[in-house]
C-alpha cells in the first residue's frame, strides 16, 4: 500500500473513531441530562408524597376529631315564661351573629329552634353535666338540650355566672354521649389549627375549622341590652374558625378533639374573627358553678378608662401614668371610701397602673372582704384611700 492510501486510510479511519466517540459523548451527555431530569422529577414526587400524605393525615384526623366529638355537643334552647327569646341581645352586633336578625328579643310562641350550644364536659351514670354561654340561658325558666341522636332532654340549671358568661346544666337519661375531653388552652399557640362544632339554627353539628390568630386578647366587650349586663371578657383565645349563629357556648376543639375553648363572641366589623373563653380560665368558674351554683367576684365598683392627654390638660393633673374614674356607682366599696368622678388613680397597692384592665386583672386575684390600697390624685394632690372589697352584684361594676 501506497502511503498516499495510506495517508487516506488514517484519515478516514480517524474520521470514523471521532465520530464514535463524539457520538459516545453526546449519548453519555444527553443521558447525564436525561438521568438529571429524572432524578429532578423522582426528587419531586418524592418530596410531594409526604406533603400529599400529611394532608391526607391531618384530613382523616379532623374526619375522625368531628366523629369522636360531635355527638358530645348539643343544641340549647331557652323559654321565657313559656315563649322562646329568638334574640336575647337584640342589635348587639356581637350576638346577632350568634342569634340571627330575629329581632330584639323577640317573644314567639315555643317552636324548635336554636338559641345556644353546648357540650357534655362531665358524665357520671345517666346523668352528665353540660357546659354553656350564661348568656345563652339568662333568666329562662325553662331549657332543653337536644342531642345530636334528634333526642330531647330537659335539663336544669346548676349555676350560671354572666361577668365569665359561663353556665352548666344538669341532664339525665339513659344512653348520654360520654364528656369531651379537657385540653390546655395554657398550650395552645399562635397559628394552630383548631375546629368549632355548634348548632346553628337548624344545622346540627356544624364543624368549622381555622386557626388560633392570637392569645391573651383582652378588653372585649358584649351584651349590656335587653336587661342582659354588658359581659367584660379578659384573656381570650382569637381564633379564625368561623363561628356561626348559634354556635354560642360550644366549644373550641384542637384538630385531635380537646377541648381548648368555649366559643362566646365574634367581631362584627371583622369577617371569620371570633373570640373563645380559654378552658383553663373557664376551669375554676365551672368548679364553683358545679359546687356553688355561683361565683363570688370581688367588687370595687367604679367605672373607668385609661388617661389620655387631653383628659390629663383638662384636668389639670400633667402627667401620663393613671387611670380614670369615669363614675362610681352609688353605695359600693369605692363610694364608701370616698372615691368620685375625675379621680385619677395613681398606684393599686403600692404599683403604678396605667390602665384599666390591670386594675380589674389585680381585684380578680383578690377576694372579698379585702382591702383595696389606691393611691389617687385629685385638685394636684395625692391622697391615700382603703377599699374593702365586696361580692359584686350581677348587673353593675367595672372594677
Amino acid at each position: 500500500m501506497n502511503s498516499t492510501s495510506r495517508t487516506s486510510l488514517g484519515f478516514l479511519l480517524t474520521g470514523v473513531l471521532g465520530v464514535i466517540v463524539g457520538a459516545f459523548v453526546v449519548a453519555c451527555t444527553t443521558g447525564h441530562f436525561l438521568n438529571g431530569s429524572s432524578v429532578g422529577q423522582a426528587s419531586n414526587i418524592a418530596s410531594a408524597a409526604p406533603l400529599r400524605g400529611a394532608s391526607t393525615d391531618l384530613e382523616q384526623r379532623l374526619i375522625d376529631t368531628v366523629k369522636r366529638t360531635e355527638p358530645s355537643v348539643v343544641l340549647i334552647q331557652s323559654t321565657v315564661h313559656g315563649q322562646q327569646i329568638q334574640s336575647p341581645f337584640g342589635n348587639d352586633p356581637f350576638f346577632r351573629q350568634f342569634f340571627g336578625d330575629q329581632g330584639p328579643g323577640v317573644a314567639q310562641p315555643f317552636t324548635p329552634k336554636a338559641s345556644g350550644s353546648g357540650f357534655i364536659i362531665k358524665r357520671e351514670g345517666e346523668s352528665a353535666i353540660v357546659a354553656t354561654n350564661a348568656h345563652v340561658i339568662y333568666h329562662a325558666d325553662k331549657i332543653s338540650v337536644l342531642l345530636s341522636t334528634g333526642r330531647r332532654v330537659d335539663a336544669k340549671v346548676m349555676g350560671s355566672d354572666i361577668r365569665t358568661d359561663l353556665a352548666l346544666l344538669k341532664i339525665t337519661g339513659s344512653n348520654l354521649p360520654p364528656a369531651l375531653p379537657v385540653g390546655n388552652s395554657n398550650a395552645l399557640q399562635q397559628g394552630q389549627f383548631v375546629l368549632a362544632i355548634g348548632e346553628p339554627e337548624e344545622f346540627q353539628n356544624s364543624v368549622s375549622f381555622g386557626i388560633v390568630s392570637a392569645l391573651h386578647r383582652t378588653s372585649i366587650v358584649a351584651g349590656g341590652q335587653e336587661n342582659i349586663p354588658a359581659i367584660h371578657y379578659q384573656d381570650m383565645i382569637q381564633t379564625t374558625t368561623p363561628i356561626n349563629p348559634g354556635n354560642s357556648g360550644g366549644p373550641l376543639l384542637t384538630d385531635t378533639g380537646q377541648v381548648v375553648g368555649l366559643a362566646a363572641v365574634v367581631a362584627p366589623q371583622a369577617q371569620a374573627l371570633g373570640f373563645a373563653i380559654p378552658i383553663n380560665s373557664a376551669q375554676p368558674i365551672l368548679a364553683q358553678l358545679e359546687h356553688n351554683g355561683g361565683v363570688v367576684h370581688p367588687y370595687m365598683g367604679v367605672v373607668m378608662q385609661p388617661l389620655t392627654k387631653q383628659i390629663s390638660n383638662y384636668l389639670g393633673y400633667g402627667n401620663k401614668a393613671g387611670v380614670v374614674v369615669n363614675s362610681v356607682v352609688p353605695d359600693s366599696p369605692a363610694a364608701k371610701a370616698g372615691l368620685q368622678q375625675g379621680d385619677i388613680i395613681v398606684e393599686l397597692n403600692h404599683k403604678k397602673v396605667s390602665d384599666p384592665d390591670e386594675v380589674r386583672t389585680t381585684i380578680a386575684r383578690m377576694h372579698v372582704g379585702d382591702k383595696l390600697a389606691l393611691l389617687v390624685w385629685r385638685n394636684g394632690n395625692l391622697q391615700p384611700y382603703d377599699v374593702t372589697l365586696q361580692n359584686e352584684p350581677e348587673t353593675l361594676g367595672q372594677g
